[in-house]
Protein backbone atom coordinates (compact mmCIF):
# COMPACT_ATOMS: atom_id res chain seq x y z
CA UNK A 1 0.00 0.00 0.00
CA UNK A 2 3.14 2.54 0.82
CA UNK A 3 4.32 1.94 -2.52
CA UNK A 4 1.13 2.64 -4.45
CA UNK A 5 0.73 5.79 -2.24
CA UNK A 6 4.21 7.08 -2.97
CA UNK A 7 3.76 6.68 -6.54
CA UNK A 8 0.63 8.83 -6.14
CA UNK A 9 2.15 11.47 -4.02
CA UNK A 10 4.72 11.66 -6.80
CA UNK A 11 2.13 11.53 -9.87
CA UNK A 12 0.13 14.97 -8.39
CA UNK A 13 2.72 16.69 -7.60
CA UNK A 14 4.19 16.99 -11.19
CA UNK A 15 0.70 17.79 -12.74
CA UNK A 16 0.12 20.26 -9.58
CA UNK A 17 2.27 23.15 -11.63
CA UNK A 18 3.22 24.25 -15.05
CA UNK A 19 6.70 24.66 -16.40
CA UNK A 20 7.67 26.54 -19.86
CA UNK A 21 10.71 25.18 -21.03
CA UNK A 22 11.77 27.02 -24.01
CA UNK A 23 15.70 24.56 -24.66
CA UNK A 24 14.32 21.43 -23.53
CA UNK A 25 10.78 21.25 -24.68
CA UNK A 26 10.93 23.80 -27.63
CA UNK A 27 7.70 25.93 -25.90
CA UNK A 28 8.17 29.25 -27.62
CA UNK A 29 6.57 27.65 -30.26
CA UNK A 30 3.49 28.24 -29.05
CA UNK A 31 3.64 31.95 -28.12
CA UNK A 32 2.83 34.88 -30.32
CA UNK A 33 3.64 38.40 -30.92
CA UNK A 34 1.09 41.61 -30.45
CA UNK A 35 2.69 45.05 -29.98
CA UNK A 36 0.93 48.43 -29.66
CA UNK A 37 -0.26 48.31 -33.20
CA UNK A 38 -3.41 47.04 -32.22
CA UNK A 39 -4.10 50.27 -31.26
CA UNK A 40 -1.72 52.41 -33.79
CA UNK A 41 1.44 52.02 -32.44
CA UNK A 42 4.44 51.71 -34.03
CA UNK A 43 6.13 49.38 -31.53
CA UNK A 44 8.13 45.92 -33.04
CA UNK A 45 8.93 42.74 -31.73
CA UNK A 46 10.14 39.16 -32.75
CA UNK A 47 10.77 36.22 -30.49
CA UNK A 48 13.50 33.52 -31.96
CA UNK A 49 13.70 29.94 -30.42
CA UNK A 50 17.19 29.07 -29.69
CA UNK A 51 18.13 25.32 -28.94
CA UNK A 52 17.99 26.17 -25.20
CA UNK A 53 16.54 29.61 -24.69
CA UNK A 54 13.88 32.04 -26.81
CA UNK A 55 15.24 35.46 -27.24
CA UNK A 56 12.43 38.32 -27.09
CA UNK A 57 13.86 41.52 -28.56
CA UNK A 58 12.26 44.56 -29.93
CA UNK A 59 11.92 48.41 -30.43
CA UNK A 60 9.28 49.91 -27.87
CA UNK A 61 8.45 52.98 -30.01
CA UNK A 62 6.02 55.95 -28.19
CA UNK A 63 4.70 57.49 -31.34
CA UNK A 64 1.36 57.27 -32.51
CA UNK A 65 -0.47 56.48 -28.83
CA UNK A 66 2.14 53.51 -28.58
CA UNK A 67 4.22 51.78 -26.01
CA UNK A 68 4.32 48.08 -25.68
CA UNK A 69 5.53 45.15 -27.24
CA UNK A 70 4.89 41.17 -25.92
CA UNK A 71 5.19 37.91 -26.76
CA UNK A 72 2.28 35.60 -25.51
CA UNK A 73 1.05 32.20 -25.11
CA UNK A 74 -2.35 30.18 -23.72
CA UNK A 75 -2.38 27.54 -21.35
CA UNK A 76 -4.96 25.46 -19.84
CA UNK A 77 -7.80 27.03 -17.89
CA UNK A 78 -6.50 25.68 -14.16
CA UNK A 79 -3.25 24.83 -14.74
CA UNK A 80 -1.74 27.59 -12.30
CA UNK A 81 -4.84 26.53 -9.60
CA UNK A 82 -2.36 25.04 -6.84
CA UNK A 83 0.73 27.04 -7.46
CA UNK A 84 2.18 29.27 -5.38
CA UNK A 85 5.21 30.79 -6.71
CA UNK A 86 7.24 31.68 -10.22
CA UNK A 87 10.70 31.32 -11.27
CA UNK A 88 12.05 32.17 -14.37
CA UNK A 89 16.00 32.19 -15.69
CA UNK A 90 16.75 35.00 -18.00
CA UNK A 91 19.59 37.24 -19.13
CA UNK A 92 19.16 40.72 -21.04
CA UNK A 93 21.37 43.57 -22.18
CA UNK A 94 18.35 45.58 -21.63
CA UNK A 95 19.25 46.35 -17.72
CA UNK A 96 17.88 49.64 -18.06
CA UNK A 97 14.43 48.45 -18.97
CA UNK A 98 11.57 46.77 -17.31
CA UNK A 99 9.50 43.82 -18.16
CA UNK A 100 6.78 42.15 -16.76
CA UNK A 101 5.27 38.33 -16.71
CA UNK A 102 1.52 38.78 -16.94
CA UNK A 103 -1.22 36.58 -16.30
CA UNK A 104 -4.42 36.96 -18.10
CA UNK A 105 -7.99 35.53 -17.54
CA UNK A 106 -9.71 37.51 -20.29
CA UNK A 107 -9.40 38.18 -23.75
CA UNK A 108 -10.54 41.59 -23.57
CA UNK A 109 -7.63 44.24 -22.88
CA UNK A 110 -9.72 46.63 -20.86
CA UNK A 111 -10.48 43.81 -17.76
CA UNK A 112 -7.85 43.96 -15.26
CA UNK A 113 -4.95 40.90 -15.02
CA UNK A 114 -2.41 40.26 -12.96
CA UNK A 115 1.19 40.88 -13.71
CA UNK A 116 4.83 40.90 -11.65
CA UNK A 117 7.45 43.84 -12.59
CA UNK A 118 10.95 42.67 -12.60
CA UNK A 119 14.13 44.70 -13.99
CA UNK A 120 17.95 42.99 -15.57
CA UNK A 121 20.47 43.32 -13.11
CA UNK A 122 22.68 42.08 -14.36
CA UNK A 123 23.70 40.97 -17.90
CA UNK A 124 24.46 37.27 -17.04
CA UNK A 125 22.16 34.43 -16.28
CA UNK A 126 19.68 35.39 -13.67
CA UNK A 127 17.23 33.50 -11.60
CA UNK A 128 14.23 35.60 -9.62
CA UNK A 129 11.48 33.02 -7.66
CA UNK A 130 8.68 35.36 -6.89
CA UNK A 131 5.30 34.25 -4.77
CA UNK A 132 2.05 34.51 -7.07
CA UNK A 133 0.90 36.51 -4.42
CA UNK A 134 3.66 39.24 -5.48
CA UNK A 135 1.73 39.87 -8.98
CA UNK A 136 -0.40 43.10 -8.96
CA UNK A 137 -3.94 43.53 -10.50
CA UNK A 138 -3.28 45.79 -13.22
CA UNK A 139 -5.65 47.53 -15.87
CA UNK A 140 -4.26 48.94 -18.98
CA UNK A 141 -1.32 49.22 -17.61
CA UNK A 142 -2.00 50.98 -14.38
CA UNK A 143 -2.04 49.67 -10.87
CA UNK A 144 -5.62 49.10 -9.23
CA UNK A 145 -5.29 46.66 -6.83
CA UNK A 146 -2.22 45.27 -4.61
CA UNK A 147 -1.66 41.42 -4.76
CA UNK A 148 -2.88 38.29 -6.51
CA UNK A 149 -5.71 36.49 -4.59
CA UNK A 150 -5.69 32.70 -4.92
CA UNK A 151 -8.83 31.90 -6.60
CA UNK A 152 -7.82 34.33 -9.41
CA UNK A 153 -5.06 31.75 -10.41
CA UNK A 154 -8.04 28.73 -11.54
CA UNK A 155 -9.00 31.10 -14.49
CA UNK A 156 -5.23 32.41 -16.06
CA UNK A 157 -5.70 30.96 -19.58
CA UNK A 158 -2.97 33.49 -20.88
CA UNK A 159 0.76 34.56 -19.96
CA UNK A 160 2.99 37.11 -21.51
CA UNK A 161 6.09 38.25 -20.97
CA UNK A 162 5.62 42.37 -21.97
CA UNK A 163 7.59 45.35 -22.38
CA UNK A 164 5.38 48.82 -21.53
CA UNK A 165 7.82 50.95 -19.08
CA UNK A 166 6.79 54.19 -21.15
CA UNK A 167 10.63 54.54 -22.33
CA UNK A 168 11.31 54.07 -26.78
CA UNK A 169 14.14 52.38 -27.84
CA UNK A 170 15.67 48.65 -28.38
CA UNK A 171 15.35 45.99 -25.77
CA UNK A 172 15.96 42.55 -25.84
CA UNK A 173 15.78 39.39 -22.90
CA UNK A 174 16.49 36.03 -23.23
CA UNK A 175 14.45 33.41 -21.42
CA UNK A 176 15.94 29.52 -20.57
CA UNK A 177 12.25 28.72 -18.70
CA UNK A 178 9.57 29.82 -16.61
CA UNK A 179 8.00 27.49 -13.91
CA UNK A 180 4.87 28.01 -12.05
CA UNK A 181 4.68 25.77 -8.64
Amino acid sequence: MKPLFLIATLFMSTVTGLTIDFGTEKAGKDWRIVNDGVMGGLSTSKSILLEDSIIFSGEVSLENNGGFASMRTLITTGALSKCKTMTMRFKSNSTDRTFGLSLKNSQQYYIPYYKYIFTPKTTDWDTITVDLTDFKHYRISEIIGNTMQKKALDDVFNIALIISDKKAGNFNIEIDYIKFE
